[in-house]
């Protein structure tokens, strides 16, 4: 492919070496044979049929969605231009240096990959990102100075043949990782051709994904599959169905997710913020990321622990931050005393409940919990469980948590409760608060349960590492 460097106009040969298993904990050597690319004339039908049947189907959708949806219609606004943007940042790369290109959906998969590209940063490989959703390029915006690896960062372009040649020309990438299941089938295919080493990452392929359980869907899927180096899975049940769709490939590895890391390495470096108000309670209650489904199941008996216990204080965290919905949260909690999180330096002294009014805050302030209620699962799903845990605080959420490996494991082990209604919610509260040592051995089960997981990053910036050798 022209434009790009001489050392990937090939076929990749994958040295043999030594990898950690995480399944049987010893070394794995992996195959010295040549990566096991589909062959085009395999690819074909399946090309055709994505180009011709298929795109045009997501790009319908797209256009449907832009006149529909505010977010829809300011991503696809927002890679306009994207091409002079992605130029102007490359300018300054050293082309003597092996870039890696990650890809990345949104703020999760970003987080799952930054424990990767810190590794690979501390080593001095300079990354480039891109992303799909617009809350991810922004978010990626307010916090790329602390990545200073990162020398260009923008969203993905749509997934037309003509674009990812585009973009390979234009970033010439040493290697390309993808993260957790957001595999476009162009951009793989045209990787997969200019002989360039593609992996995913925290791979993850749900037991009731249409790509799992339609065949027509997960044979196309294999051949999207076959066209990486190598995936790399959460758990066993993971690789299983990588393979259900891909049989022959030669590297499906189990390495864990890389989100654990992330979560480690976060707490690491998180500075919580002074709470003068709640100083002197012994029990705090933290509602991180509620929605108002959790909402009106958990505050009656938040609100009935608050006139009973003085020694609890409690943090509330909702998912969206309007106007409207902070007025209303803040007038149910008035009689305790509330103050927002913007203006807690000047609180009252004997204000119970913080509301908080920013974004980007509730990573920190698990540190002052002493138990936590995680929202989402009276909607779509659990948020994440894994803040919490890290910080050895025991979580609560509602019935919805499957989306989840680590919430039903915290389960399975104990250190985490569901709960389907108010009065269950309220009898566990009760019993959380009403026995302080039990609640913190909870949660120092729970924080161990974090850390035995970790070192899955570590393990795939290894793989990426020999990659550039």
């Amino acid at each position: 492919m022209a434009g790009l460097p001489r050392r990937h106009d090939r076929t990749l040969t994958v040295p043999s070496r030594a990898v950690w298993c995480p399944i049987s904990k010893t070394p794995a050597r992996m195959s010295t044979h040549r990566s096991r690319r589909p062959q085009p004339c395999r690819l074909l039908p399946w090309r055709l049929c994505y180009s011709l049947l298929l795109l045009p189907v997501v790009l319908t959708a797209l256009g449907l969605a832009f006149l529909s949806s505010r977010k829809v219609r300011q991503s696809l606004l927002g890679r306009r231009g994207g091409w002079q943007r992605m130029a102007d940042q490359l300018r300054a790369r050293d082309p003597a240096q092996p870039l890696v290109w990650f890809h990345t959906t949104s703020v999760g998969e970003f987080l799952q990959a930054r424990p990767v590209i810190e590794r690979l940063q501390a080593d001095g490989v300079p990354c480039a990102v891109t992303l799909y959703s617009i809350s991810g390029y922004r978010w990626l915006s307010r916090i790329r100075a602390q990545l200073p690896g990162v020398i260009m960062a923008d969203y993905l372009p749509l997934d037309f043949r003509h674009n990812a040649r585009r973009l390979l020309a234009l970033l010439r990438p040493a290697a390309v990782v993808h993260v957790k299941f957001d595999l476009w089938p162009n951009l793989v295919w045209e990787v997969a051709a200019a002989g360039v080493p593609q992996f995913l990452i925290s791979g993850t392929l749900h037991e009731k994904s249409l790509r799992q359980r339609h065949g027509v869907a997960r044979a196309f899927y294999g051949a999207v599959y076959g066209a990486l180096d190598g995936i790399y899975a959460v758990t066993e049940a993971d690789r299983q169905r990588f393979l259900a769709a891909c049989p022959d490939h030669p590297r499906v590895r189990v390495f864990g997710d890389t989100r654990f890391d992330s979560v480690l390495d976060r707490k690491r470096t998180l500075q919580p913020p002074a709470l003068p108000s709640l100083r002197g309670k012994s029990s705090i209650l933290i509602v991180g990321s509620s929605w108002p489904p959790d909402e009106a199941v958990i505050f009656p008996p938040i609100q009935q622990a608050l006139r009973e216990r003085p020694e609890l204080g409690v943090i509330l965290v909702p998912h969206e931050i309007d106007g409207p919905h902070l007025d209303a949260i803040e007038a149910a909690f008035r009689p305790w005393g509330v103050v927002r999180f913007s203006a807690r330096d000047a609180a009252a002294t004997d204000a119970r409940v913080v509301l908080v009014d920013s974004v980007g805050q509730l990573s920190a302030l698990y540190a002052h919990a002493t138990l936590a209620y995680v929202g989402g699962a009276f909607t779509t799903g659990v948020h994440n469980v894994m803040e919490p845990a890290a910080m050895g605080v025991p979580a609560m959420f509602g019935p919805r948590y499957h989306n989840s490996p680590e919430a039903m494991e915290l389960l399975a082990q104990g250190c985490a409760f569901s709960i389907a209604d108010a009065p269950a919610f309220h009898e566990r509260l009760q019993a959380l608060l009403a026995d302080a040592a039990a609640t913190v051995d909870l949660g120092r089960r729970a924080q161990a349960y974090i850390e035995d997981q970790a070192g899955a990053s570590q393990r795939c910036f290894a793989v990426i590492k020999e990659t550039l050798a």
